[in-house]
């Protein structure tokens, strides 16, 4: 497999996996196999007046992960929701182990071997493991009641079959981790019947040993002649795990490559029609840098003893795996997690113990969240999300449209959100697009300190290298920003100082250099 230098340039900016000597298998039938299993020929989809794909052919072989890449938009998601049965009006052929069909629904699909794993889990946290796997087919006694030892033990032997014989099958699902989770979603999809999954950004809220986990998971079920698409923007998973890699572009397909065919600089040429620029905005020396964010001993139940500074002009980057408590640390900033103890000021300016978001706002604190689907209102207008917060200062005395637009209007344009419609709903907006919503949100007013967690999870690179240049430009402005990140590429290419968490703890304060994704995979 090809690989490239892991440096600080955006085109590293994928997640380290350290998957164990001799667990990946490449699949070496790939291209002699008589027959695909699926077979998708010259697939064209239109909604209204745009073309989401555009004469797309795609197959898939028994015992193959074949990737699919793009940037949002290029049409990933349309082609996987008609090979799940989402979609059924559409042009083309699609022919499944060698016949013609066309299904009427998801159902329909998963009836006939094809299941989809959405990025959102659909298990559910307060039922037990077993509970979930069996989700809507519990097994049943003569009596008609549902045979709760029987569904424990086969839970138990499925799970030991593939190396998780570790998980306690009876308790709730959310005593376990996100990357537990995830796997017992694939395998109540592969319980139903699935013997074609469809897996969506599976890892984008995984820490990294979570991935490995799951990888080892697609290899075992990849050893058992199952078959997988795989969607991610993480090109080093794809790069990992691929035997096939497909490229689409604005509803084309540009590419299919074999694994050793491909590298990370290829695949995104490839992705984006163009090299991309990978030199983002120098730091600006302060002449002198003052304090803006002071934090002393703070302590919550999930983190303790933090202590870090923010000053004019610089990022501080929070780094952890998911569970670590950096997030908790960024909601108590701003007032959304409880505090028990500590201190912390802006500008000198001593907060109370347990203020309020609103509170934090008002003295120079803003909070782009890691989940901007959560944060944003997506039925409503571009314009509206904006301003959502300084309606008080907008308009004091009555909603003003016209004063709401042309406030959002500039730091629409500030972050270069396309297409820059303000009365276009957020909704319709690509990841990417939806995230720099989210940062001008709080650029209206600009913060003091701004604090952004995962500002790049679930993108394509184009949209990395945007956001990424907008933080920096602030840091340039002389704000202060701290991202807090699980994935060791954003915070490299961005902070000037990294502060490593583990387990409610801060193991490290480095200033950025000579970093690299190894060295914090150890700190944590």
């Amino acid at each position: 497999m090809a690989t490239d230098h892991v440096g600080r340039s955006l085109l590293t900016r994928e997640r380290s996996l350290h998957i164990p000597s001799g667990s990946y298998r490449a699949y070496e039938k790939v291209g002699t196999m008589s027959s695909p299993i699926i077979e998708l020929k010259n697939i064209s989809k239109r909604f209204l007046n745009i073309q989401a794909l555009d004469n797309v052919s795609f197959d898939l072989y028994p015992g193959e992960i074949h990737a699919l890449v793009g940037e949002n938009g290029a049409g990933k998601s349309t082609l996987m929701r008609i090979l799940a049965g989402i979609y059924n009006s559409y042009e083309g052929d699609y022919f499944l182990d060698g016949k013609s069909i066309n299904f009427q629904d998801p159902k329909d699909a998963l009836q006939r071997g094809i299941g989809m794993i959405h990025q959102e889990l659909s298990v559910i946290p307060s039922l037990s493991v077993a509970e979930n796997l069996f989700l809507g087919r519990q097994p049943s006694t003569r009596w008609g009641t549902v045979d709760w030892r029987e569904m424990q033990r086969v839970a138990r032997e499925e799970l030991a079959r593939i190396g998780f014989d570790h998980i306690n099958v009876d308790l709730p699902l959310e005593h376990y981790s996100l990357g537990i989770q995830q796997v017992v979603e694939v395998l109540r999809v592969i319980f139903s019947g699935a013997r074609i999954l469809i897996m969506d950004e599976p890892t984008s809220a995984l820490s990294p040993a979570e991935v490995d986990r799951l990888i080892t998971l697609m290899n075992t079920l990849r050893q058992q002649q199952r078959s997988i698409v795989y969607i991610s923007h993480f090109l080093t998973e794809v790069l990992q795990v691929a035997d096939r890699i497909t490229v689409l572009r604005d509803g084309r397909s540009v590419a299919s490559l074999k694994r050793d065919e491909a590298d990370t600089n290829t695949l995104i040429s490839l992705i984006l029609g163009r090299e991309i620029n990978v030199r983002l905005p120098a730091a600006i020396k302060q002449v002198e840098q003052h304090v803006l964010l002071d934090i002393k001993n703070l302590e919550a139940d999930t983190f303790s003893n933090i202590n870090l500074q923010i000053h004019a002009g610089e990022i501080i980057g929070l780094y952890g795996p998911v569970g670590a408590g950096h997030f908790d640390v960024a909601r108590a900033i701003f007032g959304m997690y409880r505090i028990d103890s500590g201190m912390m000021a802006v500008e000198g300016h001593t907060f109370p113990l347990n203020h309020t978001p609103a509170y934090a706002i008002r003295n120079g604190i803003a909070y782009a969240t890691e989940s901007r689907r959560k944060s944003l209102f997506l039925e409503d207008a571009i314009y509206k999300n904006v301003t959502l917060p300084h309606l008080s200062r907008i308009s004091p005395f009555s909603p003003n449209q016209t004063k709401e637009v042309k406030s959002a209007q500039k730091v629409i344009e500030q972050v270069n959100v396309q297409p820059p419609d303000l009365f276009n709903t957020v909704g319709r907006l690509s990841g990417g697009n939806q995230q720099k919503v989210a940062i001008a949100r709080w650029l209206t007013f600009p913060p003091k300190v701004f604090i952004v967690s995962e500002p790049t999870r679930g993108m394509d690179v184009g949209a990395k290298n945007d956001v990424l240049s907008i933080l920096l430009k602030l840091r340039n402005d002389g704000y202060g920003v701290l991202v807090v990140s699980s994935e060791p590429e954003t915070v490299l290419n961005v902070a000037d100082q990294i502060i490593t968490m583990s387990r409610g703890h801060i193991t490290a304060h480095l200033e950025n250099k000579d970093l690299d994704k190894d060295t914090l995979m150890r700190l944590i």
